[in-house]
């Protein structure tokens, strides 16, 4: 039985699609996306985490009457929704190239023990992932490192409170914040995200915390120090910014034990 026989609608992350008319929207918003994507979306949704081949895809797309590029048109089509989701091929989220044979939608489904697990497993977590940085050369780099692994070992001393280490998280560097993607692969319920921009002799910093589950920024702060003293103790600033982030961690972990998963 074909997927849109069970549901019209099928959600995920901050997308949903509509089997019946044919339209991907993001948080209620449409997105325009050609024809071609769309068929393509259509089918590989009917049952995520199956392979889908390029023969099926061609099918699907233009039958076996109709004489074009077919490999030109299938990569042309899975690039335009790739970009419509915000999706990567080297780091899909969801459309994934099985090479040689063809795409399948990374099943994201779960039964409904192991979502409740894993909603309690995030209710005070925390991840800190690296900063943005301007200019992203090497000495930048080096301060964002020491800058956010001060901050988790400050942050995991905090008493229910838990953070993951900067080894898990350094793979989100450089990448856009997906809120959904951040919260189903690392399994936290909060993010502290930063730019760090340096200018002349300055350097600037701002730091925010986001619930992931809903996208309300809890906390944010904009700090500004001589570029020459962050170089000589990057930790001093980390310090800093821990002082500010503690009494708002306490605060959730206090209203998360009163209000329960």
């Amino acid at each position: 039985m074909k997927q849109q026989a069970v549901q019209s609608r099928l959600r995920f992350g901050l997308f949903e699609f509509n089997f019946q008319t044919g339209d991907l929207l993001k948080q209620g918003l449409k997105i325009k996306l050609g024809q071609h994507p769309l068929k393509v979306l259509a089918l590989l949704l009917e049952y995520p985490g199956q392979l889908r081949t390029r023969q099926e895809i061609q099918q699907q797309l233009w039958g076996t009457d109709t004489f074009v590029n077919f490999d030109e048109s299938v990569n042309k089509a899975i690039h335009q929704l790739r970009q419509a989701l915000g999706d990567h091929a080297s780091r899909p989220h969801y459309i994934e190239t099985v090479a040689g044979r063809g795409y399948r939608f990374i099943d994201f489904t779960q039964d409904s023990n192991q979502v409740r697990r894993n909603q309690k497993r995030t209710l005070h977590s925390l991840a800190v992932l690296p900063f943005e940085t301007h200019p992203a050369d090497q000495q930048m780099g080096l301060l964002n490192e020491r800058i956010v692994e001060r901050l988790i070992d400050i942050i995991a001393q905090i008493p229910g409170v838990r953070v993951l280490a900067y080894n898990t998280v350094q793979r989100f560097r450089e990448q856009t914040l997906n809120q959904q993607v951040v919260r189903r692969d690392l399994l936290v319920r909060i993010v502290a995200i930063g730019k760090m921009i340096r200018s002349n002799e300055e350097l600037l910093l701002h730091v925010e915390l986001i619930d992931v589950g809903d996208g309300t920024q809890l906390w944010g702060a904009q700090f500004k120090e001589s570029y020459a003293d962050v170089l000589a103790d990057p930790e001093k600033l980390a310090d800093r910014i821990c002082r500010q982030l503690q009494p708002i961690l306490a605060c959730k972990v206090s209203k998360g034990h009163q209000n329960g998963p």
